[in-house]
């Protein structure tokens, strides 16, 4: 019994592993025109278009994850040569180790099939894009239902969002203008009710927008009752039409107007220029009847300095036959001569044969003097350019060439090409210049004032420019037009001013550092004055008073060197997990003797005591203080502060509200600037150098944090927001000493050497030791620290820094060599940066002071050097 396969009439074959062909049925050696016999032993690929014998490939692959079964559309070719289109389903075949043998291939002749589901995709696109492009929507209006449906076209013109397709037809009324919608509900009853075609105009609301016109065509379809059931139509967009309609109307109104208003001579002359006037326009100008102007009559009424010339101009157009103008003066009829246009056109007929001439007579003195006055502003616009030392630069950018118009009268353009303009630019300034170029012909937009410097010979110039992209009608960049400055002198005067600025923050650096020497012996002296006795020591609110003013003179004096440290990156921020509240509570704490003495009220609410940043504990800390001590310093008496410290997951707020004067409108933009400052009071109760915000601002920022400001006016309180990016890690600060010293032999007094050359800051730094019952030596320089160090053998030695003739750091090597502990060394200086510590480490100082020394924390160190402890407490 023969195959079931040789009876169909598809291609149907089977090929073994290879591919090889091993039998093909009598359909598929007719379809490829060669007998059976032949086929076998040829491989599948030779029917198959090359194109597609990838995706079979990929069918039989699919088939050995399991699936035995594949189908794939491919390309076969048929005995004439022609390649046609079919379903090929596959079928594997596994051999006895279960991998895949033999497959079979039956293929199903889809061609005509495909291409008619081609034409009708290709169809279905043209409509579409007729649609679009004809801005054209098609509609049915279901009477019954009160439904529209409607294409997408048509939904894009309505403005309904995409994708609708049917809506009420109360929804669509909702679009026609309102003002419109009376007049076309009476055009629309009237066209149903003929019941044939119509044609209505229609506008649709278009809010701010301006209104879109559509034209509707459509034709109303009866039921069997009589009773309109639907309507087909289609609507397209009339809006350019409309708009041209009344641009059209507009100009021809305008043109009137203007014919009017110029008051133009009309005229035509014979073939051989005899002229005639026409209408009452040449009457009106000369104040004569209109009369027969032949023999050149019209000569007549032309100046007499101009005749002979207008008479030769004409002339010519005749000879020429073709348009010409002439201007000259003509007399008005109150005997003023006017300049006038005389325009002549010829007009021929069919066979190319002069007819007339038609012509006009215009009266243009006014653009003959307007021409006058322009020539006289050029001359005064090149005065000016030359004056501003100005230069306009054209570069055309098909040619590449530029020309460039120095305002001179002798200059005239010179043309450059772009190569050897951008040579003459300097090499640092050609790339940035080559960018505005490139970003301004692709059609963005760069800066709109660019800089760049041109060498030359005789010196080096900056210079300044802005550009304008000129377009030819096409929209294609045609040309650029720049105005370039000579800035150079003002370049200059910047450069100066940078210096300055840096000249003056090295002056405030120097200042502050000079300004803690006189403040050490003034603290000490007051430490000095609170350990006498009642009956010798002043009044005990007057040592406040000055040591309030001295501590107010030191934060001033690190506020100015934090400025300036910030200004010039010197700072290195000591990064370490930060409890939030215990630095506000130790920030409260600080300014807390503050606000008491004004009687002021601190709240404190602290969401979670577990909040962490990443942080500079000594730096936020003073980011906290100098918040604080602003609210304190602004908030009246019997005011009220309040911190509030909240989290979420990302980010910590610390948010300070006070009671206090608050900021003006004027002022708030400016509460950051270095120096700014309110409008202070009389007393100065206000005052301060305006440094504490501006300071506050960059080390928040340092701490990736932002800080705002909000008041809603003077004398309504000022709100300080710090935000800060959350940590969750619980790790402790710990502040080291510099090294860690031999313990002390325990005992009641040190002797103390104390080094400074400024004779107050040692003396009152070695009376306030002896006054703790040590023994102290002073000496002013290096030299005499190195005489009386051997035979007075110091425990301690407190060392100043800035020394003159050998520095603190080489004195403190000399006074302990290497291996000894003795003396303990503890460095005094103004100069406390973590660089600053680090090479008083590597000097061999076992602590570091910065100047004013703080008086408790110096005495602890030393008592507990007497008690044999050695340990740091509490160290500036």
């Amino acid at each position: 019994m023969q195959d079931p396969a040789h009876f169909l009439p598809s291609f149907v074959w089977r090929a073994d592993r290879d591919g090889v062909i091993r039998y093909a049925n009598p359909w598929t050696a007719r379809y490829l025109g060669r007998p059976a016999t032949e086929l076998a032993g040829l491989h599948w690929k030779i029917f198959v278009h090359p194109d597609d014998i990838d995706p079979v490939l990929d069918a039989v692959r699919q088939m050995r994850d399991g699936t035995l079964l594949g189908n794939v559309e491919v390309r076969l070719l048929r005995a004439d040569g022609a390649y046609r289109w079919h379903t090929l389903h596959l079928q594997a075949q596994l051999d006895a180790n279960g991998r895949i043998g033999d497959t079979m291939g039956v293929a199903t002749d889809i061609h005509e099939a495909r291409h008619a589901w081609a034409m009708y995709e290709a169809s279905e696109r043209r409509l579409k894009a007729a649609f679009q492009g004809a801005r054209m929507g098609a509609w049915e209006w279901d009477m019954k239902n009160r439904v529209v449906r409607m294409t997408s076209q048509l939904a894009q013109l309505y403005g309904f969002p995409a994708g609708t397709d049917a809506i009420g037809l109360s929804d669509l009324w909702e679009r026609i203008e309102p003002e419109y919608r009376e007049l076309f509900a009476q055009k629309l009853d009237e066209a149903l009710q003929h019941g044939g075609p119509f044609e209505l105009d229609l506008v649709l609301d278009g809010g701010s927008a301006a209104p879109r016109w559509l034209r509707m065509r459509g034709h109303a379809e009866f039921d069997a009752h009589g009773t309109l059931a639907h309507v087909y139509g289609v609507s397209f967009d009339i809006s350019k039409q409309r708009a041209a309609e009344q641009q059209l109307s507009l100009s021809e109104r305008r043109y009137r107007a203007l014919v009017e208003s110029t008051g133009a001579l009309v005229w035509s002359a014979a073939p051989n220029g005899d002229i005639r006037a026409r209408g009452d326009d040449w009457s009106r100008f000369t104040g004569d009847e209109v009369v027969h102007l032949s023999d050149w009559g019209w000569l007549d009424y032309v100046h007499p300095d101009d005749r002979d010339s207008a008479r030769q101009t004409w002339l010519e157009v005749l000879r020429r036959g073709q348009p010409g103008s002439s201007q000259f003066r003509m007399r008005r009829h109150d005997g003023q001569y006017r300049m006038v246009n005389a325009q002549a056109v010829p007009l021929f007929d069919s066979h190319g044969k002069l007819q007339e001439w038609f012509g006009t007579t215009t009266d243009v003195t006014a653009k003959h003097e307007a021409q006058a006055a322009i020539e006289a502003r050029n001359l005064r616009l090149s005065v000016a350019m030359q004056a501003a030392r100005m230069v306009i630069v054209t570069l055309d950018l098909a040619s590449g060439t530029l020309s460039v118009e120095s305002g001179a009268a002798t200059a005239g353009n010179h043309p450059l090409t772009y190569d050897d303009a951008l040579r003459r630019v300097h090499p640092d300034d050609r790339a940035t210049l080559e960018h505005h170029v490139r970003t301004l012909v692709a059609g963005g937009e760069p800066a709109a004032n660019f800089e760049f410097r041109v060498q030359r010979a005789a010196g080096e110039l900056w210079m300044q420019g802005s550009t304008l992209l000129q377009r030819g009608v096409d929209g294609k960049p045609l040309r650029i037009i720049a105005s370039v400055i000579d800035i150079t002198q003002r370049k200059q005067l910047e450069l100066m001013l940078r210096e300055t600025d840096r000249r003056k923050d090295e002056f405030l650096a120097m200042l502050a550092h000079e300004l803690r020497n006189p403040l050490a012996p003034l603290r000490t002296a007051l430490a000095l004055l609170d350990k006498q006795s009642d009956a010798q020591a002043p009044a005990p609110g007057l040592i406040d008073l000055m040591r309030r003013q001295v501590e107010h003179m030191t934060r001033i004096v690190d506020d100015l060197l934090e400025v300036s440290r910030i200004t010039h990156g010197r700072i290195v921020l000591q990064l370490e997990p930060v409890l939030v509240g215990t630095a506000v509570y130790h920030a409260v704490e600080a300014i807390a003797p503050m606000a008491e003495a004004r009687h002021q009220q601190l709240q404190v609410n602290v969401c979670d005591p577990t909040t962490w940043v990443n942080g500079d504990i000594t730096r936020i800390a003073q980011i906290f203080v100098n918040i604080l001590n602003n609210a304190s310093k602004y908030t009246p008496e019997n005011g009220r502060i309040t911190v509030n410290v909240e989290a979420d997951d990302e980010s910590v707020y610390i948010v300070t509200r006070d009671t206090g004067t608050g900021i003006s409108a004027e002022l708030l933009p400016k509460v950051f600037e270095l120096f700014s400052q309110g409008e202070r009071t009389l007393d100065r109760a206000s005052g301060g150098l305006g440094i504490g915000l501006s300071l506050v601002k960059k080390l928040v920022e340092m701490h990736n944090g932002t800080i705002a400001v909000h008041s809603d006016g003077p004398n309504l309180g000022t709100t300080v927001t710090v935000r800060f990016p959350r940590v969750h890690q619980q790790q402790r600060h710990a502040a080291v000493a510099l090294s860690e010293p031999a313990s002390e032999a325990a005992g009641s007094v040190l002797r103390m050497l104390i080094v400074d050359d400024n004779r107050d800051a040692a003396d009152s730094l070695a009376m306030l030791c002896e006054s703790e019952g040590h023994a102290a030596r002073v000496a002013y320089s290096s030299a005499q620290a190195l005489d009386v160090a051997p035979p007075f053998a110091p425990d301690v030695a407190l060392l100043d820094i800035g020394l003159p003739d050998i520095d603190g750091y080489e004195l403190a090597k000399q006074l302990r060599r290497k291996g000894e502990t003795k003396p303990l060394l503890i460095a005094i200086t103004g100069y406390g940066q973590t660089e600053d510590r680090l090479r008083a480490q590597a000097a061999g100082f076992d602590y570091h002071f910065v100047k004013p020394v703080n008086i408790d924390s110096l005495l602890a160190l030393l008592a507990s050097v007497t008690a044999g402890g050695g340990k740091r407490s509490g160290l500036d």
